[in-house]
């Protein structure tokens, strides 16, 4: 009897585990974290530049690498291809993500991306 109720305590922390797991991998937006920037789409990739003295002028100007030298810039991982509709090269976003991978430049799993207005 006491192996039953072990075996059951196991099995169903897993599947917590699992659901849990499940859980946080699918959160929607709205509980997504979210930051602010610059859009960058050059060389076939999809940056993020979080600098608030960001030129707009230099995102079409300057090549990748004097733009990481320059900007502090996080590479966007966009899984849905509809994510881009309607954002321009330089234009300031509001990105909604879930998970920042350990890389350089870091990787931000995207949500979602909202143009915003820039004064």
């Amino acid at each position: 009897m006491r192996r039953y109720i072990l075996v059951s305590v196991i099995l169903c922390s897993i599947a917590l585990l699992f659901f849990f797991s499940e859980y946080s991998a699918n959160r929607s937006p709205n509980q997504a974290a979210v930051s602010e920037g610059f859009i960058i789409m050059k060389e076939g990739e999809v940056y993020l530049v979080e600098d608030q003295d960001f030129i707009q002028d230099d995102a079409n100007k300057l090549s990748i690498q004097e733009l990481r030298r320059k900007y502090h810039m996080s590479k966007l991982w966009i899984t849905g291809a509809g994510t881009l509709g309607g954002i321009k090269n330089g234009q300031k976003v509001r990105v909604w993500y879930s998970e920042i991978l350990e890389s350089y430049p870091s990787k931000i799993k995207v949500t979602k991306i909202e143009s915003i207005q820039y004064n």
